[in-house]
């Protein structure tokens, strides 16, 4: 088995994992089957949102999304964080320089912690201390579709969605000389936005991705990247 092939069974089985959790915590909610709830932006939030949530990252796979969801959410959210000892000195100031500029709030019942950390290989949200935490930003993202449904839109139905965030997962990991034959398969349908005539979570996935590269490929739609960077 290849490398690639590993990895690609290591994803559909933290899918069954990220899967299981969300039927779980839709049982709180009332929701008895998850199959059948439907995204939309006029739903409201489907599963609640903990106060206590910490996210441990790369600084090298900074967590872009939160800035697109925390201008666009009305919810309130306290931001804290912290710079773990395997973090060299060189890549202090690009940290804060994220934190600086992620949107402020106070008063809030939310509290996200933020770990930076060199030692991961995967982003992982932890929403309690005894929990499995969700790994990965594509499974996040997945998660955090259901906690604000109105901001990253999502269609767990939706066959192709899935196809296209399986690519943007691969390429969080792929040589730089394989990178171009990915950005074109996600932006084949690319009008205004990677799938369908919407805004959905493909776009804040794929985004994410590129945003952590120093020198954005000429493949990338300008009007599109320009778009979630404002």
């Amino acid at each position: 088995m290849t490398e690639l092939e590993k990895r690609q069974d290591q994803l559909l089985k933290k899918l069954d994992n990220l899967y299981d959790r969300i039927k779980t915590i839709s049982s709180y909610c009332n929701v008895s089957n998850v199959k059948d709830v439907k995204i939309s932006k006029s739903n409201k939030a489907c599963l609640p949102i903990p106060q206590e949530v910490v996210l441990i990252t790369s600084p090298d796979s900074l967590p872009w999304y939160l800035n697109v969801i925390l201008k666009q959410s009305s919810e309130p959210i306290n931001i804290s964080w912290h710079i773990h000892s395997s973090v060299p000195n060189d890549k202090v100031a690009k940290i804060k320089n994220f934190v600086n500029n992620l949107p402020k709030s106070e008063n809030s019942n939310i509290n996200l912690r933020l770990i930076f950390k060199c030692v991961l290989a995967d982003t992982e949200l932890k929403l309690s201390s005894l929990a499995v935490p969700i790994i990965g930003n594509v499974n996040i993202l997945r998660y955090l579709s259901f906690a604000y449904p109105n901001v990253v839109p999502y269609n767990p139905d939706d066959h192709q969605v899935d196809y296209l965030l399986d690519l943007c997962h691969l390429l969080e990991r792929t040589p730089e000389k394989n990178k171009e034959a990915i950005i074109n398969k996600l932006c084949a349908q690319n009008k205004d936005w990677l799938y369908g005539n919407e805004y959905s979570i493909v776009d804040l996935a794929a985004y994410n991705v590129i945003k952590q590269w120093k020198n954005i490929p000429k493949s990338v739609p300008k009007a599109w990247f320009d778009k979630l960077c404002s």
